[in-house]
């Protein structure tokens, strides 16, 4: 006897086959637009939401099993440009080389929800209708809202129509949905709008030490290490809690990219005339770095606005690898100048590797580089551990300041970062103090 026989012996009723109910009306949304539904479980609004149609649908989709043993980076599409895939994940608060590279299972919840978000856009054209049903299930109430606020940002900025669902009241003014339905007993009612509210305008800053970097440090690509010298420091914090950091400095002396934006401060202008115009006329945005929670709702442009009414000089460079594929400068004032080359000790360890047949992913490893130095001959040998040497101390002056003058310090990871980013080309961001009216 099958269980169903079971019960319907032990509580006489008749097997039935299951009616579908029908689903609620939704109107679907324009483009840039948001419908929001809420309703109690089982109320209707995942079938509401199934039921709606509009251009280009897609939905975002919980990662599968096999997603979680995979790259970040390889579930995207290989065919598509890979500037479009980084540019996707910043634009949904996954600016952090540290994730790209690992397996999707390795994510917190809010990344997972935000790596969702992520593949669901992809190359989605303006007007496409975007499900997004309990987007934001599993999240704590602080992650929730600022995920909210980002798929709001994104539904303007990429005008995409949002039709999402929630059971969480505290999140609407973040989403800030154009229309809110309520769905119960598979009848939908549109109520009133919530009043739109900005996460990030509960969030105060204050001046900061360099010290304050250290809680931040293990999110930043480079790793650890303080930047320096530092200028000034600036904390943003939710509600006493440190959830950013923003970190001014000097310019680096010989940057021959400056030659083209402000050619007084050029390198050879600088070896003429000495350093102290430079160092009182221009600061170096060395730092900006948020808390994986606060991503992605505009946290960095506040705390580098905030920097650059208080800085004092009339330019601040930035050099930044991220800068390439986020908007965090842009939106802070910053102009996009130039890309810079590899600098010269990078552009000497390369040709080195060419000339000799040497693959530079074989130097990441230390014992195996150490078995190449002992194999080369001995004039060739020295050669590379002079270049390598130097390719450190290039990294120390321009991002590791902290290590200057320590000879005793050990360089082995930071030689290994700078081996990683061999060929890598940051661009070179300036910002200019308008004039007063």
């Amino acid at each position: 006897m099958s269980h169903i026989d079971y019960a319907s012996s032990a509580f006489g009723f008749e097997p039935q086959v299951p009616r579908r109910p029908k689903p609620a009306w939704l109107p679907c949304p324009k483009p840039g637009e948001i419908l929001a539904v809420i309703g109690p479980s089982g109320a209707g609004k995942s079938l509401a939401l199934a039921a709606l149609a509009g251009p280009g649908r897609r939905e975002i989709s919980r990662l599968r099993s096999e997603d979680l043993a995979t790259p970040v980076l390889d579930l995207f599409d290989p065919g598509r440009p890979s500037e479009e895939v980084l540019r996707t994940l910043a634009r949904v608060g996954l600016a952090d080389g540290r994730l790209w590279g690992m397996d999707a299972g390795g994510l917190s919840a809010g990344e997972c929800r935000r790596l969702e978000l992520a593949l669901a856009i992809r190359g989605a054209k303006p007007g496409t209708l975007l499900i997004a049903d309990e987007f934001d299930a599993h999240l704590d109430s602080v992650t929730a809202r600022a995920l909210a606020q980002n798929l709001r940002r994104i539904a303007a900025r990429a005008q995409l129509r949002v039709a999402a669902s929630t059971h969480r009241p505290e999140v609407l003014p973040q989403l800030a949905p154009d229309y809110l339905f309520e769905i119960d007993n598979g009848k939908a009612r549109q109520l009133p709008a919530p009043t739109p509210a900005d996460l990030g305008d509960e969030i105060e800053i204050v001046p900061a030490t360099v010290r304050d970097y250290d809680a931040f440090a293990h999110w930043h690509y480079l790793g650890p290490g303080r930047p320096g010298p530092t200028s000034e420091v600036w904390l943003a914090r939710h509600h006493g809690r440190a959830v950013g950091i923003a970190m001014f400095g000097y310019p680096h002396l010989l940057l021959a990219a400056r030659a083209t934006a402000l050619p007084e401060f050029a390198p050879a202008r600088i070896r003429s005339d000495g350093a102290a115009g430079l160092n009182a006329s221009v600061r170096l945005l060395q730092r900006v770095v948020v808390d994986p929670r606060f991503r992605g709702i505009g946290v960095s442009a506040r705390l580098i606005t905030h920097g650059l009414r208080h800085v004092g000089v009339p330019w601040v460079e930035c050099i930044a690898q991220m800068g390439a594929f986020s908007e965090f400068l842009t939106g802070a004032g910053f102009e996009r100048v130039c890309d810079m080359p590899p600098p010269r000790a990078a552009r000497r360890l390369t040709e080195f590797c060419r000339m000799h047949g040497i693959s530079a992913t074989a130097l990441l490893d230390s014992a195996a580089r150490a078995t190449l130095l002992a194999y080369l001959p001995q004039d060739a040998g020295r050669q590379l551990q002079r270049l390598l040497n130097r390719l450190v101390q290039s990294r120390i002056e321009t991002g590791h300041g902290c290590l200057r003058g320590k000879p005793d310090a050990d360089h082995e990871p930071l030689l290994r970062r700078a081996l990683a980013r061999l060929s890598a080309h940051p661009a070179y961001f300036l910002w200019t103090q308008k004039e007063s009216p």
